[in-house]
């Protein structure tokens, strides 16, 4: 299967309903951070050993790099509150050693990580994919973080490897339904996990039907699926899912497409998932081609577009019989078949106004040229380069996780997945927070488009792509599958597409912006994301003088609101109106 995965057509999932989120103000807290930028200056190595040549081509950059462009780190004023970060380990595992042999060789100082193997496995190989994920993530967390891997010995099991990911969060068991924000291991701080891997969602009944042994019911496992994705989005857990690496669709084998189909991939699909998307950098000077292999220079001016390599590496097959690979590989994008479309999305629902599915991907960061260094898996002590969506979700999930240190630094309520306020959702689509992202305007997603054959933007031979027999000999040639009749791919826009969703987010321009959201401002209302804490019995009742927010006088202010999930009690959503007391000067919260 690919590194991301996907299950049946079945009934549409319907998400619960977000709640709203106020605006943010952009207002001190950090100082030095820039917002994002359309372009950026390509970074230095920060370690000259560590500018590695793969023949004559120089790719390949280190975690801190490529962090330094969308804002990491971010500065914290204190410790942070303990907080838990889990890479989703499918069938394979990654050598502690290699990765933080060469992280230490390149200057970086990488978390070491304890696996959490579901009962009864084996542990398995290592491989490149977790191999990626860690070398993306392990040098880039704040203090204060416990990094772990939640591996299962199966490749395909996204029901075993979510709940397995939910037990190394600390949630308790097996039982789902039974999960709380209290029983992770740090609550206060909560938990972020990590999926590299999902499948082409028409080829998630062959998905199911490979696993050992097959469920009897197909629809009833892919809705506990579903099932766990909320149970942990309830618990507070951000799950972070890559999108996938196979473009629009067409990609063989299976897991990866199918001929002459588009389609995105799940779990990145789910409401309850953060789906994550690639880009590659490319200069000011950019005509639209896939890019091919070429040295990486620094200090010159790079843009994010659309992440499509030729002759990069790729998983995606033309044909499995011979197996022949396809010399292209993407972002991975589009509208479910199998998830509603999620009310977060309803500001962005014109992309695709004649559907209701669920929209893919959020969010993206660098999968593509001039690619991550990693040890080379098959080799130990030996570098290699890599690209995905794989390194991009745990890119993200690195982001968010300082984000998170930032606020709790501050005894500010960090982002989470619960449907309140501080969502990850409802703050990303939320215009309020549309500074945060660099909006990626250029690219496509098409791994067949005939412009990679003709044109100024060719990267390839008719030549070739008839000995392959992917074109037929009449003139002009005319594929023989995946024609552009059928794969249309997707392009960048402005705003949130089907390629890069709403961007590339800089982390400490979102920092900054949740900061001031929690700040009480002098002459105004109270913090307007600020959440009321949970109350232990389940029910709405407070005791008014545990929550007030102290501070200066109200400016004409009155009233203003607060609403907060008791996901921690099993209990409602609850929503308070906050009076302002001239006589105690704080707003306290009105029963």
């Amino acid at each position: 299967m690919p590194r991301h995965s996907r299950t049946t057509r079945g009934l549409l999932v319907a998400p619960a309903t977000m709640a709203a989120v106020a605006a943010g103000l952009l207002a001190p807290g950090l100082s030095a951070e820039a917002l994002a930028a359309d372009t950026f200056t390509a970074p230095a190595y920060t370690d000259p050993d560590c500018e590695i040549a793969f023949g004559s081509t120089v790719l390949g950059l280190t975690p801190d790099m490529i962090g330094s462009v969308v804002g990491l780190p971010i500065p914290l004023p204190s410790a942070p509150a303990p907080q838990t970060v889990v890479i989703v380990s499918m069938g394979q595992t990654a050598s502690q050693t290699d990765v933080r042999d060469m992280l230490q060789y390149c200057g970086l100082n990488p978390l070491t990580w304890t696996d959490v193997l579901k009962p009864g496995d084996t542990t398995p190989g290592v491989d490149s994919e977790a191999t990626l994920d860690l070398t993306v993530i392990s040098a880039m967390l704040p203090a204060n973080t416990t990094l772990k891997t939640a591996t299962i010995a199966s490749s395909i099991d996204f029901k075993a490897a979510l709940l397995n990911a939910g037990n190394a969060c600390g949630l308790d068991g097996t039982d789902w339904t039974q999960w709380r924000r209290s029983q992770l291991d740090t609550p206060t701080g909560g938990c972020i996990a990590s999926m590299s891997y999902a499948v082409f969602e028409d080829s998630l009944p062959n998905l199911i039907a490979a696993l050992s042994p097959p469920p009897p019911d197909p629809q009833l496992w892919f809705e506990e699926v579903e099932g766990i994705l909320a149970a942990l989005a309830s618990s507070g857990v951000i799950t972070v899912v890559s999108s996938g690496d196979e473009g629009s669709g067409g990609c063989l084998p299976l897991t990866r497409g199918q001929q002459n189909l588009m389609a995105p991939q799940w779990p990145s699909t789910s409401a309850h998932a953060l789906s994550v998307g690639g880009t590659m950098w490319a200069p000011t000077t950019w005509n639209g081609a896939a890019i091919t292999p070429v040295s990486y220079v620094p200090g010159q001016s790079l843009m994010p577009v659309t992440w499509r390599n030729w002759n990069m590496g790729s998983d995606c097959l033309w044909d499995e019989s011979p197996t022949i690979t396809w010399p292209g590989i993407g972002t991975t994008g589009g509208v479910s078949d199998l998830i509603e479309r999620p009310s977060y999305q309803s500001s962005v629902a014109g992309v695709a106004p004649s559907s209701v599915g669920r929209l893919s991907p959020d969010l993206a960061g660098l999968a593509g040229w001039p690619t991550w260094l990693v040890p080379d898996a098959a080799n130990p002590g030996q570098f290699t380069y890599a690209m995905g969506t794989s390194a991009a979700a745990p890119l993200m999930a690195a982001g968010l996780a300082q984000v998170n240190a930032a606020l709790t630094s501050r005894g500010m309520t960090p982002l989470d997945n619960s449907g309140g306020p501080l969502d990850i959702h409802e703050v990303i689509y939320s215009p309020a927070f549309a500074s945060v992202f660099n909006d990626v305007t250029q690219g496509t997603s098409n791994l067949w488009s005939s412009d990679l054959w003709t044109g100024p933007t060719a990267v390839t031979t008719v030549g070739f792509l008839q000995g392959i027999g992917f074109l037929d000999s009449s003139v002009p040639p005319v594929p023989t599958a995946n024609t552009s009749a059928s794969i249309t791919g997707y392009t960048a826009g402005v705003g949130y597409d089907l390629t890069t969703g709403l961007g590339v987010p800089n982390f400490a321009t979102l920092a900054r912006l949740l900061i001031a959201a929690q700040t009480p401002s002098p002459g105004g209302p109270p913090p307007i994301l600020q959440q009321v804490p949970v109350p232990a019995s389940g029910s709405c009742d407070l005791v008014i003088t545990d929550y007030d927010w102290g501070g200066a006088s109200s400016g004409g202010w009155s009233r203003s609101w607060a609403q907060w999930t008791n996901g921690g009690s099993g209990g409602p959503v609850c929503t308070r109106t906050l009076v302002y007391s001239g006589s105690l000067r704080y707003w306290i919260v009105q029963r």
